[in-house]
This record gives C-alpha cells, sequence and structure tokens, in this order.
C-alpha cells in the first residue's frame, strides 16, 4: 500500500526541492536568469501534485507495478533538479564577482559609518567642553527683597 504513494511522493518532493532551489535563486544577483526555470519547474510541479492527489483520493483502483512509463516523472523531476543545479553552478561560474571591487565598498561603507560615528562622539565632547567653561561661577543671590539697612541689622548682631 506505501509503494503506490512512494513515487508520486518522490516525484512531488523533487519538484519540491527544485522549487525552492528556483525561489532562493531568483533573490540573488543573477535573479533574472531564474524565472524562465522557476515557471518550468512550477510546469512540472503540477502535474505531479495532481497524480499524488488523483492516488491519495482512489488508492484501491491504482495498480502496485510500475511499468518504465511509470517511472517517467521521476525520471523527469531528478533530471530537472540535476539541471537546476547545474545551471546554478554554471551561472556561478560565467558571472564572476569581482571580490576587489566588492570589498572597496564594503570598506569605503564601513570607513564611512566609522567617521560619522566618531564625529558624533567628538561633537557630543565638544559640546560637553563648551558647557563646562562657558558656566557661571558662583555668585551671590540677590534678590533686594530687603533693603541693606535692614541686613545690616542682623549682621551686626
Amino acid at each position: 500500500m506505501v509503494e503506490i504513494y512512494a513515487l508520486p511522493l518522490v516525484c512531488l518532493l523533487l519538484n519540491f526541492l527544485a522549487f525552492t532551489a528556483c525561489l532562493r535563486f531568483l533573490f540573488s544577483r543573477q535573479g533574472l536568469y531564474w524565472i524562465v526555470p522557476l515557471l518550468l519547474t512550477l510546469f512540472i510541479l503540477w502535474p505531479n501534485g495532481l497524480t499524488l492527489s488523483r492516488v491519495a483520493s482512489a488508492s484501491q483502483f491504482i495498480k502496485a507495478s510500475y511499468t518504465f512509463l511509470d517511472l517517467q516523472p521521476l525520471l523527469l523531476s531528478l533530471f530537472w533538479y540535476a539541471m537546476i543545479v547545474t545551471f546554478h553552478f554554471a551561472l556561478k561560474k560565467t558571472i564572476r564577482v569581482n571580490h576587489y571591487e566588492e570589498q572597496v565598498r564594503k570598506n569605503l561603507h564601513e570607513a564611512r559609518y566609522q567617521m560619522e560615528q566618531e564625529a558624533m562622539i567628538q561633537a557630543r565632547k565638544a559640546k560637553r567642553r563648551k558647557q563646562y567653561y562657558n558656566r557661571q561661577p558662583a555668585t551671590v543671590v540677590r534678590l533686594n527683597a530687603y533693603s541693606p539697612a535692614w541686613t545690616d541689622l542682623f549682621d551686626q548682631r
């Protein structure tokens, strides 16, 4: 009974792996190259999903022995997944990334960020220094609430 589900399930699993690989590579630098393989993977995935749902809904009417024609979806799924892996490595080999330019750009952004951070720290220090030196020294508070003659009376006693 289990062998009835094995072939469509393995085909669907391989197609799902191919779909997720295409989807992952779609968001890479060479993403435009992965639109057509993604669509072809969906085109291959759909019949295998229908086959699995047909087997799951009417499993007692499906024969258990497989012929070569029944193995074609499995061979197609294996071939397609191998093609996606091969295409990925072929793209990596032909479209080279200039690592030197990438590192220079990365270092430039890092240096600019460091300069901004150091400028903010220096500005904070300068502001604190300016506030420290601009403070007024302590002075006698003069409220002028009482006349000097009145306060002199307290100073004499």
